[in-house]
C-alpha cells in the first residue's frame, strides 16, 4: 500500500515534469516544422521565378523589366549584385508590412542568380503571421490539455490517497478522542489493508494496557491516601489526648508538640502528593467560567488574619477577569502562591497582589535565592527553614499552570520577589 502511494506521487511528479518540458519542446518543434514548410515553399517559388525569367532572356529590355518587378512585387525583390556565388540563406526577420500597416514577422530567402550574364540578388519573403497564430493556438491547446491532465492526476491521487488512508485517519481520530479516565477501549474496525490491521491491533493492545495501568495507579493512589490519612488522624488524636493529660513535664510537652507538628506536616504532605498525582492523571477536567477577582478576594479574606499576626499588610489592585478553568485547581493555585508570598515575606513588610491585563503579580520582600527558577519550582525544593513547609507549594503552582496552559514567570529586583501568572 505504501509503495502504491509512493508510486502515485512519483507518477504525478514525473507527469508534471514531462508536461513542463514537453510544452516548450513541442512549441519549438512545431515552429521549426512550419519554418521548414515555409522554406520549401519560398524555395519552389524562387525556382519557378528563375525558370520564368530564363524564358525571357532574349529580351533586350529584360533588365528594365526586372526593375519594374522589384518595384511592383509585394514579396519578390531582385536587384543587381556584385557577387554571384552567394548560397541560399533562410532567416526570420521583422519588418513593416504595408498591407497590415504594422511590424510583422517574415521568413526570407536570399540567393544570388545570374540573368543574362549579370549577377542579381533575389529575395523572396513570406509572412509568418498565420504560422505564429497556428503555433500559439497549438500551444494554448497543449497547455489546456496539460492543465486538465494534471488536475485529473491530482484528483486521482487525492481520491486514492483518501480511500487508502481512511482506516489510518479513523484510528487517529479515535486516539485523539481517547480518554484514559473513561472505562472504555478504542473501537478498532477491521480494514482491507494488512498493514493497517496490524497497526490497529497494536494500538488497541497498547491503549487497553495503558488504561488498565492508569486505573490501577489511580486506585492505588486513592487507597494509599485514604489508608495514610487514617493512621495519621489516629496519631494526631492520640497526641492531642496526651497533651491534655496532667503531670507532663516541660520536656515531655515539647516532645509531644514536635510530634504534633510533624504529624500535621505529614498530613499536608500526603494531601499535596495526592493532588499532584491527580493533576498528572488529568482528573480535573471539569471547567466553568470563573471571576478571578472574586476568587482572589475570598482567598485573601482567609489569609489576611495570618498576615496581620506577622504585622504584614496585603495591598491589592484587582481588575475583573473571567476565565474558563477548573475551580478547584484555581483555588489551590491562589492559595499556594499567596501562602508562599506571606510565608517568605520579611516581617513587617507589605505583600502586593495585582491583577491587570490578564496577569496576576504577587510580590513580597526577601533575600535573593541561591537556587535557580527551575529548581525552585521542583518538588521538595526549598531554602526556607520553616518546618511547616513541605517544599511542594511552588511545584503545585507550576504543575497547575502547565496543565491549564498558564505561563508562570519569576523575577527578583531590588529585594522584591515577584511571581507572575499570565492567563
Amino acid at each position: 500500500m505504501r509503495l502504491l502511494q509512493v508510486s502515485l506521487r512519483s507518477l504525478l511528479l514525473y507527469s508534471i515534469v514531462l508536461l513542463l518540458i514537453s510544452i516548450p519542446v513541442s512549441w519549438i518543434s512545431v515552429q521549426a516544422m512550419l519554418n521548414d514548410e515555409v522554406d520549401e515553399s519560398i524555395s519552389r517559388q524562387s525556382e519557378q521565378f528563375l525558370r520564368h525569367i530564363k524564358n525571357f532572356e532574349y529580351l533586350d529590355d529584360l533588365e528594365t523589366d526586372l526593375e519594374v518587378i522589384d518595384q511592383l512585387s509585394y514579396n519578390i525583390h531582385i536587384k543587381p549584385s556584385k557577387a554571384a556565388t552567394q548560397e541560399k540563406i533562410y532567416q526570420t526577420i521583422i519588418q513593416y508590412d504595408s498591407l497590415e500597416r504594422s511590424q510583422r514577422p517574415f521568413r526570407q530567402l536570399s540567393t544570388s542568380v545570374v540573368v543574362k550574364g549579370k549577377p542579381y540578388l533575389l529575395t523572396i519573403e513570406m509572412s509568418l503571421v498565420d504560422n505564429n497564430d497556428l503555433v500559439m493556438a497549438i500551444g494554448l491547446v497543449q497547455v489546456a490539455l496539460s492543465v486538465v491532465l494534471v488536475a485529473g492526476l491530482l484528483y486521482l491521487n487525492r481520491s486514492l490517497s483518501k480511500r487508502l488512508w481512511k482506516p489510518f485517519y479513523k484510528t487517529l481520530d479515535q486516539l485523539k478522542a481517547y480518554d484514559l479516565d473513561k472505562s472504555e477501549s478504542v473501537a478498532i474496525e477491521k480494514s482491507d489493508i494488512t498493514e493497517f490491521d496490524d497497526l490497529n491491533k497494536t494500538v488497541s493492545h497498547l491503549t487497553e494496557r495503558n488504561r488498565k495501568v492508569f486505573l490501577n495507579q489511580k486506585e492505588f493512589i486513592e487507597n494509599a491516601s485514604h489508608e495514610l490519612q487514617t493512621p495519621i488522624a489516629i496519631f494526631q488524636s492520640k497526641l492531642d489526648h496526651l497533651m491534655q493529660s496532667s503531670g507532663l513535664s516541660q520536656s515531655e510537652a515539647e516532645t509531644i508538640l514536635e510530634l504534633e507538628t510533624t504529624a500535621q506536616r505529614m498530613s499536608r504532605l500526603n494531601k499535596n502528593l495526592l493532588l499532584l498525582s491527580k493533576i498528572d492523571n488529568e482528573q480535573f477536567l471539569d471547567k466553568e467560567e470563573i471571576d478571578l477577582s472574586i476568587l482572589i478576594q475570598n482567598q485573601l479574606s482567609v489569609l489576611k488574619p495570618v498576615a496581620n499576626v506577622q504585622s504584614m499588610k496585603i495591598n491589592t489592585s484587582i481588575d475583573p477577569l473571567l476565565i474558563k478553568a477548573n475551580r478547584t485547581l484555581i483555588e489551590v493555585l491562589f492559595s499556594n502562591i499567596f501562602q508562599n508570598a506571606i510565608r517568605h515575606n520579611l516581617k513587617g513588610e507589605d505583600v502586593s497582589i495585582t491583577l491587570r491585563d490578564k496577569t496576576l503579580a504577587v510580590t513580597n520582600k526577601g533575600k535573593a535565592l541561591k537556587m535557580n527558577v527551575e529548581k525552585m519550582t521542583g518538588r521538595f525544593s526549598k531554602e526556607s527553614t520553616d518546618p511547616n513547609s513541605t517544599g511542594l507549594g511552588l511545584a503545585i503552582v507550576k504543575k497547575i499552570c502547565d496543565s491549564c496552559g498558564f505561563h508562570l514567570g519569576y523575577k527578583y529586583d531590588n529585594s522584591l520577589h515577584t511571581f507572575e501568572i499570565t492567563f
